[in-house]
């Protein structure tokens, strides 16, 4: 409750990079701690209704209203919006919405509330931790998105896109748009609920359109073809709306067209990119077809490792159509997989965002396999590595696996952990590194004894070199401070039992009650 109370005192600066105000202006909702209707502060009067009512209400029309009538810059501010970021009422709210100074920043990302959390850490591990500028949620519901804006330290917006598309593919999966701003001169902001601000934003759009004409030597018969992308809806009405005016204004003669006519928003040449973050819209116009990156060099990235993934093009080439439109490649690619379950996608991640050195003649073993998922990682991933693969895949379940065929580097043992030790021991004599280097477990059990059943086998196969654990923690307890409690646990049952190194990650994979986490015991 006090840290709650420290955020909301703070409120009047909102300060957005503050980890306490991020989670109090993405948490539960809260009503609003004053009666309502509100009262004037100076007279302490109650605020007349009718008079608060905006156009086209023609407000009050009585000559001695009993109430006060207060201008809106000087009536209360609104609960939601000051702690939120958004109200429900939108622009016909009768009390007052502050919104935000202006702000430097490169990109936006949108998110479904569920991984908010998720990508705040995320991002700031990537970026630093005051990278975040500016964020609210777009809906006071509890499934709503989130509005993440960032500054990097350096590189722009075509390197934080960039960044997160090599280094965090599964998170940007998860998102449901990118907006960038990649040219400082071609971006500003007004308040949204300023008709005057609005007005401002119509003849700014028109007039860097027409620099962008001018730069592009643009003709009525070649012109430039313009869309835009704007989040909430209540903001990308208003810019269609603005859009919709300078055309007509402008008429045929203009070098600027909308999409449509046989014209995609894929194939447009530029695009408008806005989002309204806490009152104020911050817009910004960019070249689809121009590489904005000026780092040259550097081969394709491929941002995870298997050879169909998608691949994205090298810093000098990749347009900034290519790297804002990557999500979509990465959703695709994941549709395409057609893993045995969803769990694959947990491994998968968890093996790029550790660093797990996989390599072909690595021997593994699942705890409880069924139904394979986790099995499936592990085989794809040692018959696609660079060297000889040699290394086996023992998938410990009583339950069947639906791998089907089965791989030929997947032993499947349908007993009990504690009954498949020996017959591990004595498959480890016929590989090549006679060593057990992976063990996971992915069971849905307490975290408490799962950990045990995976400690009591994994001890009992001594390595030389370098090994590891990764096991799914899994909120089976009464209560959630319970469940982090018995991770904690966890941790420390690891590293009494000699590892080196023990992190907990809150995966995009993983359900919001589910962290994984990872023990390495480095070569002796």
């Amino acid at each position: 409750r006090k840290v709650v109370e420290r955020s909301i005192a703070a409120m009047s600066t909102r300060p957005c990079d503050d980890e306490d105000y991020v989670a109090v202006a993405f948490g539960g909702i809260r009503p609003a701690p004053k009666p309502f209707p509100p009262r004037d502060a100076r007279t302490g009067r109650e605020l007349c209704k009718n008079f608060m009512k905006p156009p086209p209400h023609e407000g009050c029309t009585r000559e001695s209203c009993a109430h006060a009538h207060v201008a809106l810059d000087a009536r209360p501010d609104c609960h939601a919006f000051e702690n939120y970021g958004v109200c429900a009422r939108g622009d016909g709210c009768w009390l007052r919405h502050r919104a935000i100074g202006t702000r430097v920043m490169d990109a936006c990302v949108q998110v479904d509330g569920e991984f908010v959390e998720r990508y705040v850490m995320r991002l700031r591990e990537l970026f630093g931790e005051r990278c975040i500028v500016a964020a609210c949620r777009t809906t006071l519901v509890k499934n709503m998105d989130a509005l993440i804006c960032v500054r990097a330290p350096r590189g722009g917006a075509a390197a934080v896109v960039r960044e997160i598309c090599e280094k965090e593919p599964y998170g940007l999966a998860k998102a449901k748009r990118v907006f960038v701003w990649p040219n400082a001169d071609r971006f500003a902001s007004f308040v949204t609920r300023d008709d005057d601000d609005m007005h401002k934003m119509e003849e700014w759009l028109e007039g860097v359109i027409d620099e962008c004409i001018e730069e592009s030597e643009a003709t009525a018969d070649a012109p430039i073809y313009v869309r835009t992308r704007a989040s909430p809806k209540d903001l990308a009405d208003k810019v269609e709306v603005a859009m919709a005016s300078i055309f007509s204004r402008r008429g045929a003669a203009w070098a600027a067209r909308p999409p449509g006519k046989g014209v995609s928003s894929r194939q447009c040449t530029h695009c408008i990119d806005a989002v309204n973050v806490w009152g104020r819209a911050f817009v910004g116009i960019w070249e689809t077809r121009r590489a904005y990156e000026d780092i040259t060099g550097r081969d394709e990235a491929a941002s995870m490792h298997e050879r169909d993934a998608p691949v994205l093009e090298a810093p000098g080439v990749a347009t900034m159509d290519d790297l804002v439109q990557f999500h979509l490649k990465l959703q695709d690619y994941r549709v395409t997989v057609k893993p045995v379950c969803r769990a694959y996608f947990k491994l998968h991640e968890a093996l790029l965002r550790s660093g797990v050195p996989i390599r072909g003649d690595w021997n593994c073993v699942d705890i409880g396999a069924a139904p394979g998922g986790w099995v499936q990682v592990l085989s794809s991933r040692l018959a696609a590595a660079d060297d000889k693969p040699s290394g086996i895949v023992w998938g410990i379940d009583p339950a069947e696996l639906t791998l089907d065929p089965l791989p030929k580097n997947v032993r499947h043992l349908p007993v009990l952990a504690e009954d498949a030790v020996d017959t591990v021991r004595e498959g480890l004599t016929q590989t090549t590194s006679g060593e057990l280097r992976l063990v996971v477990c992915d069971a849905n059990m307490h975290p408490g004894a799962c950990m045990r059943i995976v400690l009591s086998f994994a001890t009992q196969f001594a390595s030389k070199q370098e090994s590891w654990i990764v096991m799914s923690t899994k909120n089976f307890c009464k209560r959630r401070n319970d469940w982090l409690a018995e991770i904690q646990a966890a941790k420390q049952q690891c590293l009494d039992a000699g590892y080196d190194d023990v992190f907990v990650m809150h995966l995009f994979s993983n359900c919001f009650e589910e962290k994984t986490l990872f023990a390495r015991k480095l070569a002796s």
